[in-house]
């Protein structure tokens, strides 16, 4: 895939909309950070990751975004891709390390 196919296809992703809720899903995708942004939700500067070890061999990353629209604040735990990572990476969050956890 060419940079501009790659750059393409990512300029179409912020259209697809996918709700979540914590009651249904315990964890979110980079799909639905950027549904409830497109929503009117305001993530909180500071970002916790957390890293999830399986036989200490293999680790997943979750992290948890504030978010806050009117006087409703949930805690959005996002599970961890290149797509989360580059979002990271261009926006200016404070983003700090939680503890790890064993699994």
């Amino acid at each position: 895939m060419t940079d501009q196919q790659q750059n393409a296809s990512h300029k179409q992703y912020p259209d697809i909309l996918q709700h979540w809720s914590y009651s249904s899903e315990r964890y979110a995708g980079g799909d639905n950070l950027l549904t409830a942004i497109s929503r009117g939700w305001v993530i909180d500067p500071q970002v916790r990751r957390r890293r999830h070890w399986f036989a200490g061999m293999r680790c997943i990353e979750i992290y948890h975004f504030t978010i806050r629209r009117a006087d409703v604040v949930a805690d959005m735990a996002v599970l961890g891709n290149p797509y989360v990572t580059r979002f990271l990476a261009s926006h200016p969050y404070d983003l700090v390390e939680a503890d790890t956890a064993a699994v």
